[in-house]
């Protein structure tokens, strides 16, 4: 069996308040504003090439029934992270910081070289900002 021939790859994450989602990832991480929808909340954004919707939890569709999409509700418990790779993990840190985006610790230099940290989203998703080795 053949994969699909696959142009873009994404993901989505249910929020609990798109805008403040948009504003975040687009003012703080970069991403482009692609499309934006209000009933129900939904946003597409981009970056390097991938693919970032954001939903506004709770709302059930069509195409998967039985599913409920939820935000975290325990910051300790995350399912997922987001990874973006960037050149300078010290500076984006600095950066970011001051821009007021929350992060977990400094930046951390694992075993196998490069960078990494982690910021908090407004819904309590990590975001990793690695610098590879």
């Amino acid at each position: 069996m053949a994969a699909p021939a696959t142009t873009r790859v994404g993901a989505i994450l249910a929020v609990a308040d798109v805008e403040r989602s948009v504003a975040f990832y687009r003012d703080r991480l970069g991403f482009e504003l692609e499309a934006s929808y209000d009933d129900p909340p939904y946003a597409t954004l981009a970056l390097a090439g991938t693919r970032l919707s954001l939903a506004e939890q709770g709302h059930a569709a069509d195409d998967r029934p039985g599913v409920l999409m939820i935000a975290p509700e325990d910051g300790s418990r995350i399912q997922i992270a987001l990874v973006l790779e960037v050149s300078d993990c010290a500076r984006a840190y600095e950066e970011l910081g001051a821009g007021g985006v929350e992060f977990l610790a400094k930046p951390f230099s694992p075993p196998w070289g490069g960078a990494r940290c982690f910021a908090v989203d407004p819904d309590g998703y990590l975001v990793e900002l690695e610098q590879p080795a």
